[in-house]
């Protein structure tokens, strides 16, 4: 519900997970003070998962994070899959390739290093 200048919300949940009775309390101690919390984490969230935007998208529950680090490899990899697939080599005269595009083992093995350091930024 809305009014000129404040939004109003009641939301509730039961107590039958540790993490749901941990954030419950640390809610519950901010008093007036827990709307900014609320409101930064639903920012953050909202901009690591703009998706949760998109009509018919299904929230995570139960605290699994939404952004796995399975999900970001596969991201990763979709983008490469299709950035490699609208690269066309430049043939000469003889039909082999100027500069091959195909990944060779340098290129995979980099790929593979590149996915086994994102957990750095989690």
């Amino acid at each position: 519900m809305g009014t000129l200048d404040k939004y109003r919300f009641t939301i509730q949940w039961g107590a039958d997970s540790d993490e749901k009775i941990h954030i419950g309390e640390t809610l519950k101690g901010l008093g007036n003070r827990k709307s900014k919390l609320i409101v930064d984490a639903v920012s953050m969230y909202l901009k690591a998962c703009p998706e949760s935007l998109s009509p018919g998208y299904k929230f995570h529950s139960g605290g699994e994070p939404a952004l796995t680090l399975k999900r970001v490899e596969a991201i990763v990899s979709d983008m490469l899959d299709a950035r490699l697939a609208n690269i066309v080599p430049v043939y000469q005269s003889d039909n082999k390739p100027v500069n091959p595009v195909a990944p060779d083992a340098t290129a995979d093995d980099d790929l593979d290093d590149m996915i086994q350091n994102l957990d750095l930024f989690t």
